[in-house]
């Protein structure tokens, strides 16, 4: 037992660090796009990827990816992938010829006519994406990580090459306007949102070759058993993965409808959504930790789960957690300014910067939610986080409505804490009676306290400034972080089933 969950422990940490890497090439992706881009036009990238694409991909997928690691080794490994291929072929197919037909509506309701282009990119995107997850699942589930790695390294790399040479080389977009003309007879005039796109296309393209030895061996393969059981098995996930993934761009997808044109003086709303992208990115710090946390956590908790000590554990494992986020979250608060002027160096992206710790929080509340989402799993009960996830995206979407048009982009961040915070709640008071776990109720007080430094932390090194604002600096980080060193350890000693909250 124990050597199967050190294994794990290291698979965990090395996909983690595929994470870090393909986010880092993304992060860089970013640089390309916003040092040519116009904020305006950013925020239409951001609206297209944030949330139609988003959306889009887990429409898309079903959480097929979830029903092939769960029947591989029932049903072999030739015959899942057969069945769940010819499952997605069919869908992308039928949900792609639906979107077709349906673009020019599509374009009016949004009120993108101008861009109606985009949208059959994100058609392509859509499929080809969808056509990636399950040979990469294939990777994953037969442990070939360094494949696994190097591949999607390869496609992170890929977005970096061909960002720069579609849109810093206005010769190459000449040269591909030439190639539809002599090809297909069509005059087309591409621009730098277009070459936003048709990056993502032949990154996923190229990526596309490299997997497609997967495919060998592939038929169409269709049991009315097998899919009934495949579907049944996938739709928990597919839904409770849908409400989670509308919460995320509820925020976005609402944006330029809710806020009113004139609202900004000085900016245009959609500079202001591109701001507000650049924004979300910055939250990367605290996603990857989050991230790796799920990673390396999942396995850990079903491998205790027959000890007698294990709801102590999972209560400790939730605190240390906390103890971590707030540590990171006053970190970021304290230091986002600077922070944000090196990696953000064009100015007008930096409008919205003050929103990226409560944005964090949302990352953290929801990574808390996946703690007490454990006990859902344990007790086999996971259709309890599709409810809960639903409540949340109707508690984000109401906010929204009622906030956005008075508070504009602050609205929608408002709303995704109210959001994060119901869901939170509610996976706390239900968790409970499906696997009753002891927490640390000073835990979660100690997160509120940080939630209400949030607006004030930032205006600290200015109080100091005397010091030198670098040395005012310096002497903060060195302060909060050996602040919660010195609780870490007083939560080691005394950490015991009295201390805890008890259900």
């Amino acid at each position: 037992m124990h050597h199967a969950v050190k294994n794990l422990a290291k698979e965990t940490i090395i996909y983690s660090l595929s994470d870090i890497v393909a986010r880092g090439c993304s992060y860089f992706v970013l640089l390309l796009q916003t040092g040519i881009l116009a904020p305006s036009v950013y925020g239409i990238v951001t609206e297209f990827y944030g949330s139609y694409i988003a959306f889009g991909g887990v429409v898309y997928l079903l959480s097929m990816d979830m029903a092939y690691f769960r029947f591989v080794n029932k049903l072999g490994r030739q015959y899942t992938f057969n069945t769940i291929v010819t499952i997605l072929l069919l869908t992308s197919t039928i949900f792609s010829i639906i979107l077709l037909l349906s673009i020019p509506k599509i374009a009016t309701i949004t009120n993108h006519l101008s861009h109606v282009r985009c949208f059959y990119y994100v058609v392509a995107i859509l499929i080809l994406d969808t056509l990636l997850i399950i040979p990469y699942s294939v990777l994953r589930a037969e442990k070939k990580i360094v494949k696994f790695i190097s591949i999607k390294s390869l496609q992170a790399t890929l977005s970096i090459v061909f960002s720069f040479i579609l849109l810093y080389l206005p010769a190459c977009l000449r040269y591909m306007e030439y190639v539809i003309y002599k090809s297909f007879h069509i005059t087309v005039h591409l621009n730098t949102l277009d070459a936003i796109f048709i990056t993502t296309l032949l990154s996923n393209a190229t990526t596309f070759v490299f997997l497609l030895p997967y495919f060998k061996g592939f038929h169409f393969t269709c049991n009315k058993e097998v899919l009934r059981m495949m579907f049944s098995y996938a739709s928990t996930s597919f839904f409770t993965t849908l409400f989670f993934r509308l919460s995320d761009i509820l925020p976005i997808l609402l944006f330029r409808k809710l806020v009113p044109t004139d609202f900004y003086e000085g900016h245009t709303k959609e500079e202001i959504l591109g701001n507000l992208g650049t924004s979300y990115k910055l939250t990367l710090f605290i996603s990857l930790g989050i991230q790796a946390f799920k990673y390396a956590a999942e396995p850990f908790f079903f491998a205790y789960s027959d000890r007698k000590d294990a709801t102590k554990l999972y209560g400790q494992t939730m605190h240390l957690f906390i103890l971590a986020s707030c540590m990171a979250l006053l970190l970021i608060s304290l230091n986002i300014d600077w922070i944000a002027k090196i990696l953000v160096p064009h100015a007008p992206y930096r409008n919205t910067i003050d929103t990226v710790p409560y944005l964090a929080f949302v990352r953290i509340l929801l990574g808390i939610y996946y703690n007490f989402s454990i006990a859902f799993k344990l007790s086999n009960k996971p259709q309890y986080s599709t409810w809960i996830s639903a409540l949340g995206s109707f508690v984000i979407w109401a906010m929204a409505l009622l906030l956005m048009p008075r508070l504009g982009h602050w609205g929608g961040v408002y709303a995704s804490i109210s959001g994060a915070a119901i869901i939170t709640l509610f996976g706390y008071y239900v968790g409970k009676k499906c696997y009753p776990i002891p927490y640390y109720k000073h835990g979660f007080l100690l997160l509120l306290l940080t939630f209400c430094l949030l607006s004030k932390i930032s205006a600290w090194p200015a109080t100091i400034s005397f010091l030198g604002l670098g040395w005012a600096y310096l002497l903060l980080n060195i302060i909060v972080i050996a602040s919660f060193c010195a609780i870490v350890m007083v939560m080691h000693k005394h950490m015991n089933p009295h201390s805890a909250l008890k259900h």
